[in-house]
């Protein structure tokens, strides 16, 4: 009878073994390596801005969210850091002035 249960739940437990799913993870990205996300931002003057856009963090930026900004970092292990580039190709960072609670709110550095 001990045999018998033992060979059930042993069958039970192979099955379930091999009909599970395995586990897969997206690729941990490489924090040193800037990405678009000028899907994030949203200038103040932009329509929707304080509407439906209002889950976005401002940027008060002469090109708005015109021109791509491209960040780095997770903000936990690697400090944010967000870059726009100029008519002259030169890069400027955009800081982060205000954060949680609030809507964030980053500013073009022009230097």
């Amino acid at each position: 009878m001990f045999a018998r249960i033992l060979t059930g739940a042993l069958l039970t437990a192979a099955a379930t073994l091999a009909l599970a799913p395995t586990a897969s993870a997206d690729p941990t990205p490489d924090w040193n390596t800037f990405y678009d996300k000028t899907a994030n931002f949203v200038a103040p003057f932009d329509p929707g801005a304080f509407g439906d856009k209002a889950d976005r963090a401002l940027v008060l930026s002469p090109y708005g969210t015109g021109r791509v900004i491209e960040c780095k970092g997770d903000g936990h292990y690697v400090a944010v850091y967000c870059r726009q580039f100029d008519d002259q190709g030169r890069e400027h960072a955009i800081t982060q002035i205000i954060s949680a609670p609030f809507r964030g709110v980053w500013v073009y550095n022009p230097f």
